[in-house]
């Protein structure tokens, strides 16, 4: 009878055993997780900066080219009227 109260008293240092292993795991886990998780939102935000400084780039790209655009079609159609001018005088 005294070796099953034994036994008893080993197996249950032995679950006391594994289950702090376990919280230290966790515990571990969870720091490691949670710097996984930093460095992957880090990572993201860079992503978005750099796609976002390239998407404003082409929008004053895009910007620059209509106002030239906006210039030549001006001056074609200030030469436009002159020619038109110089008609009417004939």
């Amino acid at each position: 009878m005294e070796d099953r109260i034994v036994e008893k008293k080993e197996l249950l240092a032995m679950l006391t055993e594994i289950y702090d292993q376990l919280e230290e795991l966790e515990s571990v886990l969870e720091s490691n997780l949670t710097g996984l998780r930093q460095n992957w939102h880090d990572e993201q935000t860079g992503k978005i900066v750099a796609c976002e400084k390239k998407l404003q780039t082409i929008e004053n790209e895009l910007t620059a080219f209509s106002e030239t655009q906006s210039e030549t079609e001006r001056e074609k159609n200030a030469q436009k009227t002159k020619s038109m001018q110089l008609e009417l005088g004939f």
